[in-house]
């Protein structure tokens, strides 16, 4: 097989396999952002205590914290960010639960293990009000690991992993409180208080208590993002409907297919037959960089949209570029092969450079920006790098495709726009 079919034969599969990305919604879901399918805006205000004051480090504890505990939830592309001295501005596309988000990210989650001082006979129940507990040096930032899982009692309990200093101070305790209980507590809120049967030397241990598969869960993400350095108050709760995204992607939608459709006619009537090549080109260029977002996945918002239709417009570009060089080429009487390949290779250097500096101000974007902007910065990005193999690649090989099995009707320069080689006063640069 000679490289041109092997390379067509390389985009039909290409195409294909995009085609049954895009089709499997369910294997690859598409990813809306919050302004398309609503879900939650918060702000939440960190809170000086006796101990600790808001400072600029201390934000960027929060922040982190912030960022583990609505990353370990699954939410995509959620927007963490500093807003002011003391706020962070959470936005979460797609939460359905309200209460249960603002519940888990103000809670401070402060795990401490509590002890019986020796010499003190164990309650007959375990209780935070117990005066005689004594606090042990164990707390949650030595867990390595902590899950839900089932109890073999029934109902969930949290399975938990310390690192090396957490398994040897959980080891001290259990040995010398054998009979007596250890209560676990979260911030002040005693959650249990197990009897130990005896010394626990693994540095693994379970949380359990009255526990459902949803609170120990939200419990296990708590503690494996670690605490919150200062307590959160919520300042500012808005649920975003979807109502409005959907508008505005019925917009986006419709502009983009009459931009499009009017780019294929111009194409068409502008460059005849290679105007057809472009024209499929951009429908596989389309194809291909939908596909993309489901495959990564991209999470699209408005903004995004915006980029994918802008780098449409991109797309053709090249192909004008390329296809103008071809004519010029015609016109000084060169055979349409010959054409044809000068064409691509003298156009290539300016379709590099400038989809050069189209990506180098994405990746600026990207960098500085965030949110939105950033998926604009992504979707327009992913589309540039796509429009550069299209424009080269796939336009190339169908053109020749097209010439080679279309007979000699097709090789006449009129159907590339051109009269008769000589006709014109053009000359080549």
């Amino acid at each position: 097989m000679s490289p041109r079919k092997l390379l067509l034969l390389v985009v039909v599969l290409l195409t294909l396999g995009a085609l049954y990305v895009i089709q499997d919604e369910k294997q690859f879901p598409t990813k809306y952002g919050l302004d398309i399918q609503g879900g939650m805006h918060l702000v939440l205000e960190a809170k000086d205590t006796e101990k600790i004051k808001v400072t600029p480090e201390v934000m960027q504890s929060v922040i982190a914290v912030v960022r583990n505990r609505v990353d370990a939830t699954g939410v995509n592309e959620p927007v963490i960010q500093r807003k002011g001295d003391r706020q962070v501005l959470v936005e979460l596309a797609g939460v359905k639960d309200p209460d249960a988000a603002r519940q888990l990210l103000g809670k401070t989650a402060h795990l401490t293990f509590w002890e019986l001082p020796a010499g003190v006979v164990a309650p007959m129940t375990a209780s935070s009000s117990q005066p005689a507990w004594v606090k042990t040096p164990l707390d949650g930032s030595m867990l390595d690991e902590a899950k839900a899982e089932p109890s073999p009692q029934g109902g969930w309990q949290i399975a938990i992993k310390f690192n090396s200093e957490g398994a040897k101070l959980f080891g001290e305790i259990s040995s010398r409180n054998v009979g007596k209980p250890v209560a676990i507590r979260l911030d002040e809120t005693e959650i249990s208080a197990p009897r130990i049967e005896g010394p626990i030397l693994g540095g693994s241990a379970q949380i359990t208590g009255s526990f459902d598969a949803k609170t120990a869960q939200m419990l296990a993400v708590q503690l494996k993002a670690g605490s919150l350095p200062v307590p959160l108050e919520e300042v500012e709760t808005r649920t975003v409907g979807p109502t409005l995204g959907q508008d505005t992607v019925k917009a986006s939608v419709t502009a983009g297919l009459i931009g499009f459709g009017l780019v294929v006619l111009f194409m068409l009537f502008y460059y005849r037959l290679p105007g057809l090549v472009a024209d499929i080109s951009l429908a596989i260029y389309a194809v291909l960089v939908f596909a993309i977002f489901k495959l990564i996945p991209v999470t699209l918002t408005v903004p995004g949209i915006a980029g994918f239709i802008l780098s449409i417009g991109m797309a053709v570009d090249a192909n004008v570029l390329i296809f103008e060089r071809t004519k010029e080429e015609l016109r000084n009487g060169r055979s349409l092969y010959s054409a044809i390949e000068i064409g691509f290779k003298r156009a290539f250097t300016s379709i590099f450079d400038s989809n050069s500096t189209t990506l180098l101000t994405c990746a600026i974007l990207y960098y500085f920006g965030s949110g939105l902007v950033r998926g604009f910065a992504l979707t327009l990005a992913i589309g540039v790098i796509v429009s550069l193999f299209t424009a080269i690649t796939v336009s190339r090989a169908l053109l020749h495709a097209i010439l080679e099995g279309g007979g000699k009707g097709l090789k006449s320069p009129e159907y590339f726009g051109v009269k008769q080689p000589g006709t014109a006063t053009e000359k080549a640069s």
